[in-house]
C-alpha cells in the first residue's frame, strides 16, 4: 500500500473505488455510484435543463474541455464517442490516470453537490488497483494528490487532496469485514485466513489475508471480467438485429435474461447462461491456481459487480464462500473503514 501522512481535523475522508465499470465513492455521510464512462459534451437541443437536473454532476469541465460522464454520457452520446477505463494503457501516467483523476473529481463533485464557493475542501482518499496492477500505485497517487478544481454543473470548489492510500482492490472487501464503519477492529470477525474473490468489469481479483497480513503469493488477477459477458451478449444481439445495442440494454439482458425488441419481450436466459460460462471458468481457474482446494482458508468473501453471476459456481467448489452485503460497494466501504482505522491509529485511539 502507498500513502502519505498529511492530516487535518477538517478533512473529508473518502473511500473511492474507481472501477472499470462503476465508480463508487463513500463517506461517513453519503455514497455515490456512477458508470465509469465519459465523452466530450455535445449540445442538447431540447430539455437541456430538465436533463441536467435528472443527472446532477454528470457534466464536468477540466483542462481538456467539457465532458458528459456517467449515466448522462450513456444516454446522450453514441457508443463511438464513449471513453471507458480498460486494462492497462500504453502510458498510465498520461492516459489511464488522467481518466481516473477525472472520475475522482466527478465523484467528489457528486458527494458535495451544491457546494459553490472559494473555500478549499481538504480530502483524504483511500482507493485501490487490481492486484497485478499495484506497480502503478505511485503514478495513481501522484495523479490524485494536490489541489483540483472541481467544476461540474452542480458544484464548483477546490479539493485539496492531502493523503492518498492505494491498496490491492479486493483488500477493501476484507477491511469491510474485519473493521467497523468507525474504523475499529470488528470483534465479530474471528477468522484467521480470509480470502476475497472480487469479480469486476475487466478483471477478477483474489486477495488473501492471514491474520491481518496480505499474502502476495496467494493473491492475483486475471483479465476478462463481466465485460467479456457484455461483449458476447452484444455480439449476439447485433447479429440478430443488425444494429449496435446500447450498453444499458445489454446490461439489462445480462441481469434479467430479457430483451425488448420492437415492443415485444424476447427470452435470452439460455444465451446469457452460455455467455457466463467463460467468466465462471476464469474465476474458478484463478481460485484453483492461487488457493488450490481452499482447505486452509477459513472464509472466502465474494464481492464486485459480478459476484452474483458466479456465486453458485464458486460456492459449489468452495463451500466456505459467502457473498457480501452490497457486493458492488464492498471495496469502497472497506477503503473508508481502513482510512478511518489509520486515522485512529495515528491519533493513538
Amino acid at each position: 500500500m502507498v500513502k502519505t501522512a498529511v492530516h487535518s481535523v477538517d478533512t473529508l475522508t473518502v473511500g473511492l473505488d474507481i472501477g472499470y465499470g462503476v465508480v463508487k465513492a463513500i463517506t461517513a455521510q453519503a455514497a455515490v455510484l456512477f458508470p465509469s464512462v465519459c465523452g466530450y459534451a455535445r449540445e442538447i437541443k431540447f430539455q437541456a435543463d430538465e436533463i441536467a437536473a435528472r443527472h446532477p454532476g454528470d457534466q464536468i469541465s477540466d483542462d481538456d474541455g467539457l465532458w458528459f460522464l456517467g449515466d448522462l454520457a450513456l444516454v446522450q452520446l453514441p457508443p463511438g464517442e464513449l471513453l471507458r477505463l480498460r486494462g492497462r494503457t500504453a502510458d498510465e501516467a498520461t492516459m489511464g490516470n488522467v481518466f481516473r483523476a477525472r472520475l475522482a473529481k466527478a465523484a467528489l463533485g457528486k458527494l458535495l453537490v451544491g457546494k459553490r464557493d472559494a473555500e478549499v475542501v481538504h480530502v483524504r482518499l483511500a482507493s485501490g488497483l487490481p492486484v497485478d496492477h499495484m506497480a502503478d500505485a505511485p503514478a495513481l497517487k501522484a495523479a490524485l494528490l494536490g489541489q483540483h478544481r472541481i467544476k461540474t454543473d452542480a458544484a464548483d470548489f477546490i479539493a485539496n487532496v492531502t493523503d492518498v492510500m492505494v491498496m490491492p482492490q479486493p483488500q477493501g472487501t476484507i477491511y469491510a469485514q474485519i473493521l467497523t464503519e468507525t474504523g475499529e477492529v470488528n470483534p465479530a470477525h474471528d477468522y484467521l485466513r480470509t480470502g476475497v474473490c472480487d469479480v469486476g468489469t475487466y478483471t477478477v481479483d483474489l486477495a488473501l489475508d492471514d491474520d491481518g497480513e496480505f499474502v502476495d503469493s496467494e493473491s492475483g488477477s486475471v483479465e476478462g471480467g463481466v465485460s467479456a459477458v457484455h461483449e458476447r451478449i452484444a455480439a449476439l444481439l447485433e447479429r440478430e438485429y443488425r444494429q449496435k445495442i446500447p450498453f444499458k440494454m445489454i446490461e439489462s439482458v445480462l441481469r434479467t435474461g430479457k430483451f425488448r425488441a420492437r415492443g415485444e419481450e424476447v427470452d435470452y436466459r439460455e444465451a446469457v447462461q452460455e455467455a457466463l460460462e467463460p467468466l465462471r471458468s476464469a474465476t474458478l481457474n484463478l481460485m484453483s491456481d492461487k488457493w488450490k482446494t481452499g482447505t486452509t482458508i477459513d472464509i472466502i468473501y465474494l464481492s464486485g459487480g459480478g459476484a452474483e453471476l458466479v456465486c453458485e459456481a464458486v460456492v459449489a467448489a468452495y463451500p466456505q464462500t459467502r457473498i457480501v452485503s452490497q457486493p458492488q460497494i464492498a471495496n469502497a466501504r472497506g477503503y473508508l473503514n481502513y482510512a478511518l482505522f489509520a486515522e485512529r491509529q495515528a491519533a493513538g485511539r
